[in-house]
């Protein structure tokens, strides 16, 4: 059985390992509108499908615990804070430079998505005895795409405000984030009676992803998509409905 330790630290650092793109600079410079576009269509998947996905999925439990009203109150609140935390750090005066804005606005997205990512991982090694989670070629080989493409949604916005490599570097641990997210579910279940902890954990997760999803919108139209589109090109559509595509079967292989 495959401990839960292994795998939260190899799907902690795996963005890590993006950092090869620097090698990849000036062709990535050169073909902005591919980039761009592509990973457009994979935030467009992250924030608007796989979070909202999570949002309405748990919504029902959550109705059917809390009722209609506060369910939709608490989710609303969720996806109030991920609109005003993208609209802080976009149009905000804590950081002054446009470049700048992006990377920080994708940094804060893939650390919310890899906090959501170590909770349900988490919760595949909560009150089983042999925890659900596929160890296979397939299953591994689409987990580190899926990460190293979180780690480039982080690193093109970098290369774009010409951050040196260490900062780049500082940037990506955010996504080690998933570790410590990994053991909340277990925590809240060795410290809550049982009903509790699975509301508990339920609530978190489903109040992260609708953070997640106002606020990875705006980093799609306000930050990747504008980008995309700057060179007045024809293609960018067709590169961002391959990005979203291309996540989307790769979430195929690790759902």
């Amino acid at each position: 059985m495959t401990d839960l330790s292994v795998l939260a630290l190899a799907f902690g650092v795996i963005p890590l390992a993006a950092i090869f793109l620097y090698s990849f600079r000036e062709t990535i410079a050169v073909h902005r509108e591919a980039v761009w576009g592509g990973l457009s269509g994979v935030i467009a998947f992250l924030a608007l499908s796989h979070a909202m996905a999570f949002v309405l999925l748990d919504k029902g439990q959550l109705t059917f615990i809390l009722g209609e009203a506060a369910t939709t109150f608490f989710l609303f609140m969720g996806l109030g804070i991920g609109a005003v935390l993208g609209w802080f750090i976009f149009e905000g005066p804590l950081i002054r430079t446009e470049p700048s804005r992006i990377v920080w606005a994708a940094t804060s997205f893939i650390a919310l998505h890899s906090i959501a990512d170590g909770l349900i991982l988490g919760t595949d090694f909560v009150g089983a005895l042999v925890p659900s989670v596929r160890i296979d070629a397939l299953t591994v080989s689409a987990t580190v795409i899926h990460r190293l493409a979180e780690g480039a949604i982080i690193l093109i916005p970098v290369f774009a405000a010409s951050w040196k490599p260490r900062g780049s570097f500082l940037v990506l641990i955010v996504a080690a984030v998933s570790i410590p997210a990994a053991y909340v579910p277990g925590f809240l279940f060795q410290t809550l009676p049982l009903a509790d902890a699975a509301v508990t954990n339920i609530a978190v997760s489903t109040f992260l992803a609708a953070i997640e999803a106002s606020f990875g919108l705006l980093l799609l139209v306000r930050g990747f998509l504008p980008i995309a589109m700057i060179d007045r090109g024809s293609r960018w559509p067709v590169w961002t409905a391959l990005g979203f595509i291309g996540i989307t079967l790769v979430h195929f292989f690790v759902e």
